[in-house]
């Protein structure tokens, strides 16, 4: 951290406020349990849980309640971790719950058949967010955070939220047709895909030899997904769920397209078989 998140912990304290970190728990496996043993589970809360990517929940986000910690303390805590760890917010006093409850009804965005997970917690989508957002959209975007500190990729800053509260998901949510940068997008691709295969396919994966390792398997894959032309989620479920089954059992003999064969006409014919 840096002296504006401390500054910023005490300002929010001296208000009254309640003070919660949305922790990235795979981007700070150390943090995270660091802040499990210091905190009793009152005091946290796992976001995935109890929805419909429980099965996620351990590696997932998870939303602390700080206050009974020194500012100092967590500043040493995340002396040398890198910025992208996720961000801080304030809120009124003991409504965590209420916190939780809003990213949970945000979670899942896409139509069923092709969801993906908001990475809310990730301080590069919440800042692209509010860098995109009119303030008017706040509201219904930070709920009942407050006041938000996070890393914006060259600085730490804030946000002020005009109207906190609890407001249902919009139907049109402005925060979902802001666009993501290209280098943005594939490392919340690769994201979601290793998140998928944890959670449906660890016995699969934990076959994967240790060199290449996983990632860089599952990078592999999604750079084929992306010279074949294969953009859909059926089609990149279809393409790494099936490599990685060939890793221990013989299937496609065959994976290059022929000449002439479209994406889809491609992907159709590997299906087939």
């Amino acid at each position: 951290m840096s002296n504006l998140p401390v500054q910023w912990m005490a300002q929010q304290s001296q208000l009254g406020r309640g003070l919660c970190l949305i922790l990235d728990s795979k981007a700070a496996p150390r943090i995270h349990q660091s802040l499990l043993h210091q905190l009793t589970p009152e005091h946290y809360r796992s976001v995935y849980r109890e929805t419909a990517v429980a099965a996620l929940a351990v590696g997932g986000p998870f939303i602390f309640s700080i206050d009974s910690l020194n500012p100092s303390s967590l500043n040493e805590l995340f002396e040398g971790q890198s910025l992208d760890w996720g961000w801080l917010a304030s809120i009124e006093n003991h409504s965590i719950g209420m916190l939780v409850k809003h990213w949970r009804e945000r979670l899942l965005i896409g139509k069923r058949s092709q969801q993906a997970l908001y990475r809310f917690h990730d301080n590069r989508v919440l800042a692209r967010a509010l860098a995109h957002l009119p303030e008017s959209a706040y509201p219904e975007y930070l709920g009942p955070v407050i006041s938000a500190c996070y890393w914006q990729g060259e600085h730490w800053t804030t946000v002020e939220n005009p109207a906190s509260a609890e407001y249902p998901v919009p139907d049109s949510a402005q925060w979902l047709d802001i666009p993501a940068p290209v280098n943005q997008a594939r490392a919340i691709l690769l994201a979601n895909v290793g998140q998928y295969l944890l959670a449906e396919h660890s016995e699969d994966l934990a076959r994967l030899p240790e060199d290449p390792s996983p990632r860089a398997w599952l990078i592999e894959q999604l750079d084929l997904a992306q010279r074949w032309g294969w953009q859909t989620p059926e089609q990149l479920h279809f393409l790494v769920v099936e490599r990685l089954r060939e890793m221990h059992t013989p299937g496609i003999k065959n994976w290059d397209p022929r000449p002439e064969e479209d994406a889809q006409a491609h992907f159709e014919r590997l299906r087939g078989e």
